[in-house]
């Protein structure tokens, strides 16, 4: 049967609103139902919306309405707060993983395709032919408590087929997902498609990485939660690529000098700004400043030189340029 729209009618009496065709070629299955809502409601409010406005009109919660939105955020569609992430152009391969110390088989980073779109027939044919597949979606329903929505067995098959994740590997990735969300975090599913992935592109594929990998996740939450006391951000869980650039801080500077640079930030930035943050610490490293004393002295030098009417050297923070860059989010993607 056919179906065609009705060029005339009431429908069309309040106007159209404008939406991206790859919205529907690309998400209309990967998406669930209550993100394309949410995406819908924000694209008939002129392209802006806030959680109360859209938890209100989907009839959920405040948390539910930002667990549906980070999935969108993920995928580069929206921005929140003005924090927006850009992921990798498609067909491009994402930037090679670094060699660790330790014995894990490093794997060749994963084209930034999309994942293949599964019917539930599809899903059926793959477990029919693959006992372990049958097995981890058993075990995801225990894991979870309920049966799992379409999306979330298409996400759970792509793990191990598309990522190449052991069945152990991906069942430690829901226990975390379960443990994060019991404690109120804001993480939605496709932050933890992007934790596979990640995984992957690491080599973590047996139970011993994969206990080392939440060590180190939860050194980074508490991170993340000093870095949020320190510069008062809106508290939701971090991006994979915000968890990326703390750690990055917390391996070249101690947590008195990311203080000193969230203070600078404060008092010259109209809004909380990891983007500000992170550009004072990539100058200090690069001028080999490590302890506030350095800071100090560097400042003083910058002062005399300027009472000489000397442009040659250069400020520890050139607070004008900082703030530019941190506006537009040039050269940054946090």
């Amino acid at each position: 049967m056919e179906y065609r729209i009705i060029p005339m009618g009431d429908i069309w009496q309040d106007g159209t609103v404008c939406i991206p065709k790859k919205i529907i070629s690309s998400y209309i299955k990967m998406a669930s139902e209550y993100q394309l809502k949410a995406l819908l409601i924000i694209m008939n409010s002129d392209g802006i919306s806030d959680s109360k406005s859209i938890a209100r009109a989907l009839g959920c919660t405040v948390s539910d309405a930002d667990e549906f939105m980070d999935f969108w955020i993920e995928e580069g569609v929206l921005s929140a707060d003005g924090n927006a992430v850009n992921p990798a152009p498609q067909n491009e391969i994402s930037p090679k993983a670094e060699t660790k110390e330790d014995t894990h088989p490093v794997k060749a980073p994963i084209k930034s395709l999309p994942l293949p779109s599964l019917s539930p027939k599809d899903i059926v044919e793959v477990c029919r032919d693959n006992e372990e597949l049958t097995e981890l979606l058993r075990s995801a329903q225990e894991v979870l408590g309920r049966s799992l929505s379409h999306a979330e067995q298409e996400m759970l098959v792509n793990m191990v087929t598309y990522y190449g994740l052991p069945a152990a590997v991906v069942l430690t990735i829901l226990h975390y997902y379960k443990t994060e969300k019991a404690k109120g975090k804001a993480i939605g599913t496709a932050y933890i498609n992007a934790m596979a992935k990640n995984w992957a592109e690491e080599g973590i594929c047996d139970l011993q990485s994969a206990d080392e990998k939440l060590k180190t996740l939860e050194v980074s939450d508490r991170l993340w939660d000093e870095i949020v006391g320190l510069t008062g951000i809106r508290h939701r869980s971090p991006t994979i690529k915000q968890r990326e650039t703390v750690k990055r801080w917390s391996d070249d500077f101690s947590m008195e000098m990311i203080a000193l640079a969230c203070d600078i930030m404060k008092e010259n930035a109209d809004r909380p700004s990891l983007n500000y943050i992170d550009k004072v610490l990539k100058n200090w490293k690069k001028k080999g400043i490590s302890t506030p004393a350095d800071v100090k002295a560097d400042n003083e030098k910058h002062e005399r030189s300027k009472k000489k009417d000397s442009g040659d050297i250069e400020s520890t923070y050139d607070i004008d340029e900082i703030t530019k860059k941190a506006m537009f989010n040039e050269n940054y993607d946090i």
